[in-house]
């Protein structure tokens, strides 16, 4: 098991990563096969990302949709729907237990994680430091 930070991976990807780092890494990636495999996985996954086909969308989706959403809210006696907002509720609920279970199934997501973790932190801390910075000059 490796002890690299495994944010220098995607640093190096990105090429965003400072003079001394890439020569440490450049040394480590010579000795170290597992993270040679993981930098490869993160370039194609890279690759993957920046040259998916996107499906087109149909002219006509709009109508479709809004004819479909008026089917489900027809209102019933006055006052009932079809379709009620608990339901849609409980499938949105379900879609994003779907989403979460195939997130954490993705390769990389440790190093997204880690990632958003310290830039919510640096965004955190930068905050603080601006309120502080005001509180001091009477902003």
């Amino acid at each position: 098991m490796c002890n690299l930070d495994k944010d220098l991976l995607q640093k190096y990807i990105d090429k965003d990563i400072e003079p001394l780092e890439k020569i440490l890494l450049d040394n480590h990636l010579a000795n170290c096969s597992q993270c040679r495999k993981d930098l490869n996985q993160l370039k194609i996954m890279e690759w993957d990302l920046h040259n998916i086909d996107l499906p087109k969308v149909p002219k006509d989706l709009t109508t479709v949709r809004n004819a479909a959403l008026d089917k489900y809210f027809e209102t019933i006696n006055g006052n009932e729907t079809s379709f009620g907002a608990k339901n849609i509720i409980n499938i949105q609920y379900s879609s994003l237990k779907h989403i979460i279970n195939f997130v954490n199934y993705l390769p990389g997501k440790k190093i997204v994680t880690g990632s958003a973790k310290k830039a919510i932190a640096k965004n955190t801390k930068k905050a603080k430091n601006k309120s502080l910075l005001s509180k001091i000059i009477g902003l």
